[in-house]
């Protein structure tokens, strides 16, 4: 008797712990992109950096953000933080949107990215991205064929 209650008790405290888990309540990550860069622009770094992280979840609820460190270095520069709302996936390739939360004064305005895979072999042609397109209608769902440009260094996934 006394084995069977503990066996229940057991039971009962490791459904709880599944139950309770995030991983047992949270919805199915569907699509992921991420991009850890400095910006395209040559040499290496003179144009800030470039990080972006998207999350889709299989409800459709997309959360991310990204941060284009852009126009200048040191104190003169003036860097774009989207709160992403939009992400989609095609093959290698991914549309990201959101809107502007920083500078303030670009607060609120809509942007557009755009992002290629090429893989992670030396041998791999450059990963690519577009620059952050602000202000324009469309949205990830639209997928604008924006210009890529080739990556000097970092490192694009798409999932």
């Amino acid at each position: 008797m006394k084995r069977s209650v503990l066996f229940g008790v057991v039971a009962l405290v490791a459904g709880l712990v599944l139950a309770l888990s995030p991983a047992a309540s949270a919805d199915s990550v569907i699509h992921k992109v991420s991009v850890g860069s400095g910006d395209v622009l040559p040499p290496p770094g003179s144009d800030a950096n470039f990080s972006l992280s998207a999350i889709e979840l299989d409800d459709g609820t997309v959360t991310g953000q990204w941060q284009d460190s852009v126009f200048g270095r040191g104190t003169a520069a003036v860097g774009l933080h989207v709160e992403v709302d939009c992400l989609v996936v095609v093959g290698n390739e991914a549309w990201v949107s959101g809107v502007i939360t920083r500078p303030a004064s670009l607060a609120g305005l809509p942007a557009i990215t755009r992002v290629r895979d090429n893989g992670t072999s030396a041998t791999d042609p450059a990963d690519q991205v577009s620059f952050t397109f602000i202000g324009i209608a469309a949205t990830c769902t639209d997928q604008p064929d924006l210009p890529l440009n080739d990556l000097i260094n970092g490192q694009v996934t798409v999932q």
